[in-house]
């Protein structure tokens, strides 16, 4: 393994071996500058760079781009078959460790005393790499979502924090959302029902007893009769509750216990780390006891419970039937009262229930204006954040420009990218029945997801239509379907992205890097890759659609300044990136058709012939062009 470079601030691959495979044999010792891979069509150049990115877990994401993930993919099981791959990396404190992976298995990690290490180099921000495959720097161009995670590699520590909070904070405002909806449903059931009290409370002043010696306690008579099923049916619904807690509480810690047990199964408990396995499975064994243990003094507290409330209904029974004969002869001694007696106790029952029901309504819109604040809160958090993470990227973006002055230019729009949230809308009028598309549009235009979210939560048929500039029972279908919506718990969370900006300066104009030429949309992608960075950039032809005058003018000069501050690594067919770009290493590569091999490696003097024959043509066609340039 090369000697560390203690002074260095950038992460280096150090080396790359490969046993098995097209490859197999072959080791390559990679220098802290610009080092470059050469040879022929077919001898494994592109394979070292993915091998580098399988290795490192940074394998493309099949959502992003199904094909090129696909390619990659095939070029590493294609040409690694059974065997491994051993990088050898070192981070920009000068920790060194070793990545070991085989095809379709994880990475194992090892220090470099060759000890396992429980780490992941990507994923843990141990170590940090850029690499891109062929043709992959115009798709950047192209696409708004590469552009912004090319510029958030800038800041990637920062950003990665940003969006941690971020999901964790969508996926609360999401549980809020639900919670208010549901809660809104029931204050929407209750408070139906609640305004029929006002009704009873008139219709059973009409029947009081208002005259005679007895009107007190026959009006007392009544409530209380009311009452006395409310007493009963209090202590029966409770009893059942707490029967069906225990019965519930049973079956966990017997479910507790058979997990334990299933969890560690005797292929581990006598495998090579059984010790370890063992005292975990002890451990959980332990807990399951503990569980089960609480449960006869649970279960002893239920039985005295049963055997105190069937006490308390004797007793409450023994009363009720007193009071209930009292109150039949009370109800006999008055023709009045005995002609209105069931009717008055329905009455008194109805209006008994509503008085408990208006009173849960209270508590209900009180929960919900404490559950609407937090709610409040929350997305006022969260705007925060994609405020916090918008001027950092506007900030990355100004340095991008004073860098690349004056003919790249990068600017960014805070959520000018509105297309998942036109999408999400799509998704959840699906099927309404309504001609959705030119609708989404309008309502995307004219409102943010979280103006959007309150007037669909309310029912504002109104401010839709006004706001949207729809019709009002358009906007009435709208909110309906939404309302019933599962979609409708994502519209405060769904990202509006911040949307980039990279131009090339084309004569006296600005133009987006997405309407250019093939070749200039490498030519402004290409300069901002080439930036001061920690991370090794590894790119597959960087010189693709590009002419040699930019090469040399352009690319050759960022390389020489890149290359004193950040770790190289190209595969290329121009001369002029070794030669001129003065490389530290270069590997030539040849091939027999079966195995391909590392012929040759050096300086650019030490290899300068294989340099002048593989990518000048050779001597003769490198003389006859000088002959024709008249040189």
């Amino acid at each position: 393994m090369p000697l560390s470079n203690s002074n260095k601030n950038h992460h280096s691959i150090l080396s790359i071996g490969i046993s098995g495979g097209f490859l197999s044999g072959e080791r390559l010792e990679f220098a802290d500058g610009l080092n470059c891979i050469i040879g022929g069509r077919g001898t494994g150049k592109t394979t070292v760079l993915e091998f580098i990115r399988y290795a490192l877990g940074l394998m493309p994401d099949r959502g992003d781009n199904k094909t090129r993930a696909k390619a990659i993919e095939e070029i590493v099981r294609g040409n690694l078959g059974g065997g491994v791959i051993s990088l050898e990396v070192e981070t920009r404190h000068g920790t060194r460790y070793r990545a070991e992976r085989p095809w379709d298995d994880s990475s194992q990690i090892l220090d470099e005393n060759g000890e396992p290490v429980a780490v992941s180099l990507d994923r843990d921000m141990l170590f940090k790499t850029d690499v891109y495959s062929q043709n992959e720097i115009e798709e950047i161009a192209t696409n708004p979502s590469f552009q912004l995670s090319l510029i958030d590699k800038f800041r990637e520590e920062d950003i990665r924090a940003v969006n941690a909070e971020t999901v964790k904070l969508k996926r609360s405002i999401e549980q809020g959302a639900a919670e208010l909806r549901n809660l809104d449903r029931s204050i929407q059931d209750i408070a139906e029902v609640v305004p029929e009290i006002g009704i009873i409370e008139k219709r059973l002043a009409e029947m009081q007893a208002v005259e005679g010696p007895q009107a007190d306690r026959i009006n007392a008579a009544h409530a209380h009769k009311a009452l006395r099923s409310r007493e009963k049916e209090a202590l029966e619904s409770f009893r059942r509750f707490v029967s069906e807690a225990t019965d519930r509480l049973e079956r966990l810690s017997s479910h507790v216990g058979e997990t334990c047990a299933r969890s560690f199964g005797a292929e581990l408990l006598e495998g090579p780390n059984a010790a370890i396995m063992r005292d975990a499975a002890d451990q959980c064994a332990g807990f399951a006891r503990a569980f089960h243990d609480t449960l006869p003094a649970i279960q002893d507290r239920q039985r005295q419970l049963d055997h105190d409330l069937d006490d308390a209904m004797r007793q409450l029974a023994g009363i009720h039937a007193r009071q209930e004969q009292e109150y039949r002869e009370m109800i006999a001694s008055s023709a009045r009262e005995q002609e209105h007696a069931a009717e008055r106790a329905r009455l008194q029952q109805r209006h008994l229930e509503l008085t408990t029901a208006r009173a849960e309504l209270e508590e209900m819109k009180e929960r919900r204006r404490k559950l609407e604040a937090s709610h409040r809160e929350q997305t006022s958090a969260l705007s925060d954040l994609r405020d916090r993470r918008f001027d950092m990227r506007k900030q990355v973006a100004g340095q991008l420009s004073e860098a690349l002055a004056p003919n790249i230019r990068v600017s960014i729009t805070q959520s000018g990218n509105r297309g998942e949230y036109e999408r999400l809308l799509q998704a959840a009028l699906k099927g309404s029945g309504i001609q959705y598309n030119r609708v989404v549009g309008r309502i995307v235009e004219n409102l943010s997801p979280e103006e959007l979210a309150p007037i669909i939560r309310k029912g504002n048929t109104d401010r839709l239509a006004d706001r949207a500039g729809i019709r009002p029972d358009l906007a009435s279908q709208i909110i309906t379907h939404l309302q019933a919506s599962e979609y409708f718990f994502r519209l405060e969370t769904v990202d509006l992205e911040d949307e980039p900006l990279i131009e090339l300066k084309d004569g006296e104009d600005f133009k987006n890097s997405a309407g250019l030429s093939t070749g200039q949309r490498c030519t402004v992608i290409l300069p901002i890759l080439l930036l001061e960075s920690e991370r090794p950039l590894l790119i597959d032809q960087p010189e693709d659609n590009l002419d040699n005058a930019f090469v040399y003018d352009t690319i050759v000069r960022n390389i020489r300044e890149a290359k004193g501050g950040r770790q190289l690594i190209f595969v290329t067919h121009n001369p002029n990136i070794p030669v001129l770009g003065e490389a530290e290493k270069v590997f030539v590569f040849s091939s027999d058709g079966r195995h391909g091999r590392v012929m040759h490696s050096g300086s650019v003097d030490d290899v300068k012939g294989e340099i002048e024959h593989l990518l000048e043509g050779g001597e003769e066609a490198f003389r006859l062009r000088m002959q024709k340039y008249g040189h």
